[in-house]
C-alpha cells in the first residue's frame, strides 16, 4: 500500500502519548511497526493530600513539545527523511481531567489524575440520595458510580476552584481528558484550537450515553455539569485538525484514542473473545465483545473499544479496572523502604511447584535435596495474603471506602514474603475480572478460544511479576514482544485514517514473537489461595464497621467484670429455653402436691 515516493520504511506516522507516568513521542514505520525513534519524559505527579493526584497541564504540553522535537530530530540524524511522516495520532490516559479558559488557552487548575479519590465525599453524599445504588446510571453509561471517572471531577472543581465557577458563568471554562488537551494546544491553542474529543475517552466521563455516543442532556443535568464545556465528540479514526507551528507544522492529526482500547488493538486482539491485561501502576483487563454491547452485571465496566471511523460500526469491550497493581510495589519500594527483587543476580530464585501444587521459593545456594533449617524457613512459602485497597476497590467491587489489609503476618515474614503477596494481590484481582467474563457471558461458546490472557505494559516486562500471576490465574500468559502496544494501536487508527494502514494488513503484518508462561500451581492449591483472599476482601470491605467494633468492645468489659460471662454465653440458646420450660413445668407439678 506504500507509495513508490517514500523512503525503505514507507509512510511514517508519529504517536504522541501520554499516559499517567510519562510523556512520549513515537515513530513508526507503517511497513512493519517498527518505532524507528522516539523520545520519552516522566511526568511530575503532585500529591498534596493522601488520595489525591495532579498533573500541571502547561508542564505535560512543555513536554510533548519537547518529545516532539527532540524525535524530529533524531529522525534526521538517522538520515531518514522526515517528510516521509503523513500523520500524527493522539493516545492518553483517560479519566484525567482538565479545565481551561478558552480566550486565553491557560488552565484554571491542576489536571486531576484518572485514580484521584478527592470525591469520596460527594460520591457518598450521591449514592445516599439514590438509595447507594452504584448502578443507578450504569444502564446510561455503561458505569458504575466512582470517583476515577471526569464527571465527579468537574463537579467537584466547579464546587471548590473559584477561577472555574467564574469561568463557567462567564462562558470561558472548556473541559477535556488528556486527549482534548494535546489537541486543543497542537491546532493553535485560543487562536485556532479544536475542542474534541474521541468516543473511548467520552466514554470514560460518565457523561455520554453509550447507546448514541453522544454527550446526555439527563446525565448532564444529574451532575450539574453544563453541556456548553464539553468537546465534540469523534470517532478514532478520522482527521481531527492540521498541527500549527513547531517541526511538525501543517500535518495533519488523523486520529485519537485512549490508552487502554489502544493497546487491545496494537496487541491485534480485533476479534471477539480476544482480550488483553494492561499492567502499569494501575491494571486494566479488557476482553473483546465485538458489536455486542453487554451490560454487566458482575460490576466490569461497559464501554466502547473501537470505532475505525466516523461510519464504522463500534466494536465495544467489558473492562476491569485495578487501581493499584504497579503502584503496590512502587508503595513498598519508597513508602516502606522494602526491597522489591524476587530475584538477584547472585542468587537465583527458582520456582518450584510441589505434588500440592504449593509454590516454594528455593535459592540456588541451597541443595535442594537438603535444605537446613535457615534456608528451609526462607524457602517456604509464606502464607500472607495482601489486599492493596489503599484508596478503594475497583472492579468488580466499586467500594470507595475500602481499605487495604495485610494478613497473617509472623515473627518469620520477610521483605520477600511481602513483595510476594503484594505481586500475588494483582494476580487475585485479575482473577476475579476474569472470573466476572465467563459470568457476565453465559452463552458464549468457549471451546472456540483457548483460555489465555495477553499482557503488556511496564511491569508485564517483570517475568517473576508475570509468573505470580499465571500461578494465580491458572490459565496461559502470553507476552507479546511489543514495543509500546497503546502506541501502536495509535497507529493503525492514524494509518486508517490516511489509508496507508488497514486493519487486514496489520493483522497479517504486525503479530510479533511471543513469551509464554505456564501455571505450576494446581487446581486445589489455587481455590485454598482464592479463598483466603476471599477472606481479607471481605475483612478490607467491612474495616470500618463500627457498631460492630463497639458491640465488641462493650463484650470484652462485660467479660472483665464477670468471670463466669464466656460460660453462660456459651450455652446454645436453645438448651437454655428447654431447660426453662421444664423447670416451669416441674415447680406447678410440685406445686399441686401436699408435700407435708
Amino acid at each position: 500500500m506504500a507509495s513508490p515516493t517514500f523512503g525503505a520504511f514507507g509512510p511514517l506516522i508519529g504517536v504522541v502519548y501520554v499516559s499517567s507516568t510519562h510523556c512520549r513521542f513515537l515513530i513508526y514505520s507503517t511497513k512493519n511497526a517498527e518505532v524507528l525513534t522516539f523520545h520519552e519524559i516522566k511526568l511530575r505527579q503532585i500529591v498534596h493530600n493522601a488520595g489525591w493526584l495532579e498533573y500541571d497541564p502547561l508542564e505535560i504540553w512543555k513536554n510533548t513539545q519537547e518529545c516532539i522535537e527532540t524525535a524530529y530530530r533524531s529522525l534526521i540524524i538517522l538520515e531518514i527523511n522526515p517528510y516521509d511522516l503523513v500523520a500524527i495520532s493522539i493516545c492518553s490516559q483517560r479519566g484525567t481531567t482538565l479545565l481551561w479558559d478558552k480566550s486565553t488557552g491557560n488552565p484554571l487548575c491542576n489536571a486531576i489524575g484518572w485514580n484521584d479519590c478527592r470525591t469520596s465525599t460527594l460520591l457518598k453524599t450521591i449514592l445516599g440520595n439514590i438509595n447507594y445504588d452504584a448502578d443507578y446510571l450504569r444502564h446510561k453509561t455503561g458505569l458504575p458510580l466512582s470517583t476515577c471517572f471526569s464527571a465527579l471531577k468537574i463537579r467537584w472543581l466547579q464546587e471548590n476552584i473559584t477561577a472555574v465557577s467564574d469561568a463557567i458563568n462567564e462562558g470561558t471554562c472548556l473541559f477535556g481528558t488528556l486527549d482534548s488537551w494535546i489537541l486543543w494546544n497542537l491546532t493553535g491553542s485560543n487562536i485556532s484550537g479544536v475542542h474534541l474529543t474521541d468516543v473511548t475517552n467520552a466514554g470514560y466521563t460518565s457523561l455520554m450515553n453509550i447507546h448514541t455516543h453522544q454527550w446526555d442532556a439527563k446525565l448532564c443535568k444529574f451532575f450539574r455539569i453544563p453541556m456548553q464545556i464539553l468537546p465534540r465528540i469523534r470517532s478514532n479514526s478520522e482527521l481531527y485538525g492540521y498541527i500549527i507551528g513547531g517541526a511538525l507544522n501543517g500535518l495533519p492529526i488523523a486520529a485519537c484514542i485512549g490508552e487502554q482500547p489502544a493497546a487491545l488493538l496494537g496487541q491485534l486482539q480485533t476479534k471477539v473473545g480476544e482480550n488483553v491485561c494492561i499492567i502499569d501502576d494501575s491494571c486494566f483487563v479488557l476482553l473483546n465483545t465485538g458489536e455486542e454491547l453487554i451490560e454487566s452485571s458482575n460490576g466490569l465496566l461497559s464501554l466502547v473499544a473501537l470505532k475505525l471511523g466516523p461510519q464504522a460500526p463500534a466494536s465495544y469491550s467489558l473492562e476491569g479496572a485495578i487501581s493499584n497493581a504497579g503502584a503496590t510495589i512502587n508503595w513498598l519500594k519508597q513508602g516502606l523502604r522494602i526491597s522489591t527483587e524476587i530475584n538477584s543476580n547472585d542468587n537465583v530464585v527458582e520456582v518450584l511447584s510441589t505434588f500440592l501444587g504449593e509454590n516454594s521459593m528455593i535459592s540456588s545456594s541451597c541443595s535442594s535435596g537438603m535444605l537446613n533449617a535457615e534456608c528451609g524457613l526462607a524457602a517456604k512459602r509464606s502464607e500472607i495474603t495482601f489486599v492493596p485497597a489503599f484508596h478503594g476497590l475497583y472492579a468488580p467491587y466499586w467500594r470507595y471506602d475500602a481499605r487495604g489489609i495485610l494478613l497473617g503476618l509472623t515473627s518469620q515474614t520477610t521483605a520477600e514474603n511481602v513483595t510476594q503477596a503484594a505481586y500475588e494481590a494483582t494476580g487475585f484481582q485479575i482473577h476475579e475480572v476474569l472470573d466476572a467474563f465467563k459470568r457476565d457471558t453465559p452463552t458464549w461458546n468457549r471451546k472456540i478460544n483457548k483460555e489465555r490472557l495477553v499482557f503488556c505494559g511496564d511491569y508485564a516486562e517483570n517475568n517473576s511479576f508475570v509468573q505470580f500471576i499465571a500461578d494465580i490465574v491458572g490459565c496461559l500468559l502470553e507476552r507479546p514482544q511489543t514495543t509500546s502496544p497503546a502506541g501502536l494501536g495509535a497507529m493503525i487508527c492514524a494509518g486508517i485514517t490516511m489509508n496507508v494502514v488497514s486493519l487486514v494488513q496489520a493483522e497479517v503484518m504486525y503479530p510479533p514473537p511471543v513469551d509464554a508462561f505456564i501455571p505450576t500451581t494446581t487446581t486445589n492449591r489455587r481455590e485454598q489461595l482464592y479463598k483466603r483472599w476471599n477472606y481479607a476482601v471481605r475483612k478490607c470491605l467491612n474495616w470500618n464497621n463500627f457498631a460492630t467494633y463497639e458491640e465488641d468492645l462493650e463484650l470484652f468489659a462485660q467479660r472483665d467484670n464477670d468471670p463466669n460471662l464466656p460460660i453462660r454465653r456459651s450455652l446454645p440458646g436453645s438448651i437454655y429455653i428447654t431447660s426453662s420450660f421444664l423447670l416451669l413445668l416441674v415447680a406447678n407439678f410440685l406445686r399441686g402436691r401436699n408435700i407435708s
